[in-house]
């Protein structure tokens, strides 16, 4: 069944993106060595980070994330997600198709255009600007809701109310990295999706989905499913999160598995409530994976540095938002706040 050729092309790039750990991800510094392993990193103490860490260093992390795209540097990996994506568009109807059929017999969906089946609790829509809170009303639309924000908010709040209760700084840590990373991936991802304009499959006007590069923004608000399909922000969510955890807890050995099996099973819920097509998760993948690590490799610096008496000096890092710097401004035809980002 081409749903299983999905399946397999889908984990073997996992295990690829993962494999590559130590050349697309890795920040070169010269003071830190970079062969130390994860529970080598782990047994360096924490710092407590501040409040608003993750939104901080955000910035750096981004001007980070387009640096480790280098095309000698990651050629492999970068054409791996390449051909992926071309032979998954290749196949797309065909593979979605299928998977909605094999999906009725397992009486995941109804016999409808699609299985995208949600409650809408509380509606926060403003104007033209879509914002409903909803909840999934059958198991495959749970499949979908893994990658939703909520979720991983609610693993960010757990560890949270876990650090602040245990005074634990290596759970506020994750929690703030995790915080970065997910920024950092919806940035990304909304960028992208605002340039290539695909149509998710319950919309598609023609087979695969129409492609619309550089769309009207202001229409794309109006119709979002007309336009966003490319890449998977459920995808790059979970790969995100999924990475921090994995990184920061090494000791627990099933946090890779369980996160891989678990978007397998969402990319499954994705095609069959025809949201997304499987060609828009491969590069949803990397996304994620480059953007989690930028956090978490930061933070080992840091930890690093302090171990030895050093500290990471914010003049010299580029793109970083000093909340120092914001100060109020007005004039006679405005006002509002001004503040310095480094470069």
């Amino acid at each position: 069944m081409r749903w299983l050729v999905f399946f397999g092309v889908f984990m073997c790039f996992l295990n690829s993106a993962v494999a590559s750990d130590g050349n697309a991800s890795s920040v070169k510094n010269e003071s830190m060595p970079l062969n130390l392993s994860a529970e080598e990193f782990v047994l360096l103490p924490y710092e407590r980070p501040k409040a608003f860490d993750w939104l901080t260093d955000s910035p750096e992390n981004l001007l980070s994330f387009i640096k480790r795209i280098h095309p000698k540097e990651n050629i492999w990996w970068l054409a791996g997600i390449g051909l992926s994506t071309a032979v998954l568009i290749k196949y797309d109807q065909a593979i979605m198709d299928e998977s909605q059929r094999f999906a009725r017999r397992l009486g995941l969906i109804s016999d409808t255009k699609t299985g995208r089946e949600t409650y809408t609790i509380i509606d926060f829509s403003v104007g033209e600007f879509p914002l409903p809170l909803i909840i999934p009303k059958n198991v495959n639309s749970v499949m979908y809701f893994i990658g939703d924000g909520l979720t991983h908010l609610g693993i960010v709040g757990g560890l949270l109310g876990y650090g602040l209760k245990n005074d634990d700084n290596r759970a506020l840590s994750t929690a703030s990295q995790t915080l970065e990373a997910l920024l950092v991936t919806g940035v990304v991802v909304q960028v992208i999706k605002r340039t290539t304009g695909r149509e998710s499959g319950f919309t598609a006007s023609r087979p695969g989905g129409k492609w619309r590069f550089f769309p009207n923004q202001l229409e794309y608000t109006r119709n979002v499913p007309k336009f966003d399909a490319y890449p998977s922000g459920h995808m790059a969510t979970v790969m995100a999160t999924t990475t921090v955890l994995a990184e920061n807890y090494p000791e627990h050995k099933y946090i890779r598995p369980l996160g891989y099996t678990l978007m397998a099973i969402m990319g499954f819920g994705m095609t069959n409530n025809g949201v997304h097509w499987v060609s828009d998760y491969p590069l949803a993948i990397g996304i994620g994976y480059i953007a989690a690590k930028g956090a978490v490799e930061r933070n080992r610096k840091k930890r690093w540095l302090k171990s030895r008496g050093m500290k990471l000096s914010r003049e010299k890092i580029p793109g970083r938002i000093d909340l120092d710097s914001i100060v109020p401004y007005a004039s006679a035809n405005a006002f509002g706040l001004t503040y310095q980002i480094r470069f």
